[in-house]
């Protein structure tokens, strides 16, 4: 009976430890297959998601990781007899109510912490907006900030397709990034900044309405060192007109559509104050004929007004009446004029507006395009900060892509994970790229027009790599490596890793050490680390190192001297052909010669009768870089070898301390 009441005890216990580790788990898990539906957060479960197959995961640097889903979705918002793809798909077959429908998703996961930045972008060359496919744009921002990786990115918000505007093919909204308000009037819903500061929860997505993003934006002045570091910001009160006593203006030209398309303006400077002009501006752009929205930036070029009084295109000047800024301006001064946002929003340095509108606030769906499907472009956040990037095929249900609305896309937020998500462009715009182990740049989705659409703008996942220093000491089964962080570069490294050889260890005062190893063999290494979160991001810092090779053996070096000659034999051993001992130079009383095959006979006919000096010259791999070299002075002499190999330990224990 006891043995009874113990089984049905422990029965009970390993029950409610199971209950309680059920409670623990998380609702999803992104790389489980479902066995039931997440539907999109209303009363009515209107829109319902499920993944049915996993066809790829890729682990990328610092923590992202990229998911490939096979799914099926449905909307109960869809209208009965419409087209399962859309009005642009090519299946004929007609949407039934309560049936599911193929669906392609691809998920970028990104954690919340501070090196990984969230960045817009845009393609400014030639002072112009470019409409740039999404691989396109990461090699344009690479060539411009070369102190910056992409690890992937998504297609951004709508934009001037047709470039019906006087300064065409901008984005709809704002495009900032890493401070640079490219465009700062946002337009529609409003606008997402994305902080990147570390904090753990879903604030990390900033959303701020349009109305209240626009009504915070003044225009500044930023002055520059010669590092190209700012070293102030000045108030700007005024765009193409004449400064007050204690204001500052800009002028600069615009374009408008009359009389004709894309027609420039030149300004002229009316203003009677200070002059400070850019006669050839790095970037210039006049996005709107008269609500301010400019950037510029460049290096002053004159102070004399009349050389520049009017200003062309790529030209802009500052006119003040502050002595601050006067005292801050000079030629040769590099300066950026743009509009930014302030108060509250002051801190936000990378946004992209809303394209459309909200998909799902605090967990329920915002009933977005209800029933109409199209390729979608979207993102999440999750209570914890970690933000998705995600994109639904469409327009294709012949392959199983058939496009969803906004409910479908709710549900698919809350299978992720997400309380509250985003729209952006979508359509043939909607991109998803990764960069690979290999640094291709790889499109995981099926864009529906069959190739990369170019887009006014796009959203990287971008971050500055630390700047450590690894070097290597190597022995014959051991490596040592002594790891240096000159720069963190935002990034919160809490505890430093290296994995080499399968193993992952914690460097410890800027030491690990690796035994066990083969000889002579190069090992590839990569970095890594935790931050105060105890979020683990491997870094894309990898180098090689490799093991010395085992040592050869030189057993000793004989002279047999006869009447006509003094004759030299090596012996030794070198079963991995390293070393130079059977070829090695000897010179004997000035004279050099050469081993063959370990041996050499030197005439005393030309070195005399006795031996005055000889040394032998052997070296011999460490390893693939590193060569040992050693003189043998009097090599001629039995004791010779061991009294060199005695002062080259002596030696090799010196460096070793020093």
């Amino acid at each position: 009976m006891k043995n009874i009441k113990r089984i049905i005890s422990l029965l009970i216990v390993f029950s409610l430890a199971l209950v309680a580790g059920l409670a623990a788990m998380p609702a999803k898990e992104v790389s489980a297959v479902d066995t039931a539906y997440t539907d999109s957060g209303d009363a009515n479960k209107t829109g319902r998601y499920k993944v049915n197959e996993i066809t790829e995961i890729n682990y990328l640097p610092y923590g992202v990781v990229h998911y490939k889903h096979q799914g099926e979705s449905t909307s109960d918002s869809i209208a009965v007899g419409s087209d399962v793809d859309g009005i642009y798909g090519p299946s004929t077959e007609k949407f039934v109510r309560g049936q599911y429908y193929a669906q392609q998703v691809n998920v970028l996961e990104v954690p919340s912490t501070p090196g990984v930045k969230l960045v817009p972008w845009m393609n400014y060359t030639g002072n112009k907006w470019n409409l740039t496919t999404v691989r396109n744009f990461i090699y344009d921002f690479e060539a411009k900030n070369p102190e910056w990786t992409i690890i992937g990115g998504i297609n951004g918000d709508g934009f001037d397709i047709n470039k019906n505007l006087p300064f065409p093919a901008q984005s709809n909204g704002v495009t900032i990034s890493n401070g640079d308000f490219f465009k700062s009037t946002t337009t529609g819903n409003g606008i997402m900044g994305f902080v990147r500061d570390g904090r753990q929860n879903e604030s990390a997505l900033a959303f701020v309405g349009a109305s209240a993003a626009n009504n915070s934006l003044i225009t500044v002045v930023d002055v520059y060192d010669a590092n190209d570091n700012i070293i102030s910001r000045h108030s700007i009160h005024k765009h193409n007109s004449a400064p007050e006593v204690g204001q500052s203006s800009v002028y600069y030209g615009i374009f408008t559509n009359s009389p004709a398309s894309y027609t420039f303006y030149p300004k002229e400077v009316d203003a009677n104050a200070y002059f400070y002009g850019v006669g050839s501006a790095e970037i210039w752009l006049p996005n709107h004929e008269n609500n301010g929205d400019f950037y510029g930036k460049g290096i002053i070029s004159t102070t004399d007004k009349g050389s520049l009084s009017t200003l062309e295109r790529n030209q802009f000047a500052i006119c003040t009446m502050d002595a601050d800024l006067k005292e801050a301006l000079a030629v040769g001064v590099k300066v950026r004029v743009q509009r930014v946002y302030s108060g509250s929003y002051a801190h936000i340095d990378n946004a992209i507006s809303v394209f459309g509108g909200r998909i799902l606030n605090n967990g329920v769906t915002d009933a977005f395009q209800a029933g109409t499907r199209h390729p979608r472009t979207f993102l999440g956040v999750k209570a914890d900060g970690t933000i998705c990037l995600m994109v639904a095929d469409g327009r294709n249900g012949l392959i199983g892509m058939h496009g969803v609305d906004g409910h479908e896309m709710a549900a698919m937020l809350r299978r992720y994970g997400c309380v509250r998500g985003y729209n952006l462009d979508g359509g043939g715009s909607s991109t998803l790229i990764i960069k690979d182990e290999n640094g291709n740049i790889v499109v995981k989705n099926k864009p529906s027009d069959g190739w990369e659409r170019t887009d006014g703008n796009c959203l990287f996942v971008a971050v500055r790599k630390p700047k450590v220093n690894v070097t290597a000491k190597a022995e014959t089964r051991k490596l040592t490596l002594r790891v240096n962080i000159q720069e963190n570069l935002d990034h919160d490294i809490n505890k430093l890793y290296i994995s080499l050889n399968n193993e992952r260890k914690e460097v410890v005062d800027g030491v690990v050490t690796f035994d066990r190893l083969q000889p002579g063999t190069e090992y590839e290494y990569q970095l890594s680390y935790s931050d105060s979160n105890n979020l683990s991001m491997n870094m894309d810092i990898k180098g090689k190192a490799q093991t010395n090779y085992n040592k050869p053996e030189l057993k000793g070096i004989k002279c047999v001297e006869d009447a006509d000659s003094f004759d030299f034999t090596i012996n030794y051993r070198d079963s991995n052909n390293i070393s130079n001992f059977g070829v090695a130079p000897i010179i004997v009383n000035g004279h050099e010669y050469l081993f063959v095959d370990g041996a050499v006979s030197i005439p005393k006919s030309e070195v005399g009768d006795a031996i005055e000096t000889c040394v032998v010259k052997i070296e011999y791999l460490l390893n693939a870089v590193d060569v040992y070299k050693q003189s043998v002075n009097n090599a001629h002499l039995a004791f010779a070898l061991p009294i060199e190999n005695m002062y080259a330990t002596m030696e090799n224990l010196i460096k070793d301390i020093y």
